[in-house]
């Protein structure tokens, strides 16, 4: 993503140090800015799209990969609601890993709290092994 950015930085500057600051940029034109697209805020846009996507039930060939992965972990609906930490989720595909990364960075600003620190599965508080548990059989979905 910083290489994106960089280089978006670098054409629009004719690859001169910056005028202004980036920030202002991204302002609408009444405030000052050129309303450039904020790279990494959009691309974690698009994979934060990718919840909704994969929590509809039902079984469709696309989500066997997804299913898979996410369901060593009970599965994307019960991992979303774990007061889980990313570094912890292991094996999982970088896009994947992405989602979570940034749905945990979307509830952390915005303190988003539904009672997480409840649930002992995937729990970041709750370490056996310098690792969270996950046993199958003791989840409810």
């Amino acid at each position: 993503m910083p290489m994106i950015k960089t280089k978006l930085f670098k054409f629009l500057w004719k690859n001169k140090k910056d005028k202004i600051k980036r920030e202002g940029l991204y302002q609408d034109r009444d405030k000052g800015g050129i309303r450039m697209i904020d790279v990494e805020t959009m691309i974690k846009a698009l994979r934060l799209a990718w919840i909704a996507r994969l929590c509809v039930p039902g079984r469709k060939n696309w989500k066997t990969v997804p299913d898979y992965y996410l369901g060593e972990y009970g599965g994307l609906s019960f991992l979303l609601r774990c007061n889980y930490d990313p570094k912890y989720i292991v094996g999982l595909p970088s896009f994947y890993k992405d989602i979570l990364k940034f749905f945990n960075e979307l509830k952390t600003l915005h303190n988003y709290d539904r009672g997480q620190d409840m649930i002992l599965s995937n729990n970041k508080e709750i370490l056996v092994g310098g690792k969270p548990i996950f046993i199958r059989e003791y989840i409810y979905i």
